[in-house]
């Protein structure tokens, strides 16, 4: 999908999502749904960086941002549960989130929070109407 289509889809489910989930307890404000084309060009600023890992998307809790790195999107069905998976994680306490990850070494594929934001993507027709 181009940055123009991922970003009109975004438009089309975003609104829809906020309103059946609501504000979370944790946050004083919905997040903005932001797209880049690559999370270490986001980062450092530098056109052409490269890192290990390569996310489809995150949830970056100190701006309260949603990013989706748009080259990723293959149609309007993965934006949206990629939308409802980052924003899972803004709706879950971040402390405790990280304290999972810290202290109890919980990795991505056991995680709670990662495990619930997962199943929140089955919910995805919802929004796509």
């Amino acid at each position: 999908m181009t940055k123009e289509n991922c970003q009109n889809t975004i438009n089309k489910v975003y609104s829809k999502i906020k309103n059946h989930y609501g504000l979370s307890k944790f946050h004083t404000e919905f997040p903005e749904v932001k797209i880049h084309h690559n999370i270490y060009a986001r980062i450092t600023g530098i056109e052409g960086m490269e890192g290990e890992c390569d996310p489809d998307a995150d949830f970056e809790r100190e701006t309260n941002t949603i990013w989706i790195y748009y080259p990723k999107a293959i149609n309007e069905q993965w934006i949206t549960e990629t939308i409802l998976h980052e924003y899972t994680h803004y709706l879950q306490d971040g402390k405790e989130f990280q304290r999972l990850y810290d202290e109890e070494g919980y990795e991505y594929i056991n995680h709670p929070f990662e495990l619930e934001a997962i199943a929140s993507e089955k919910n995805w027709k919802l929004f796509l109407k």
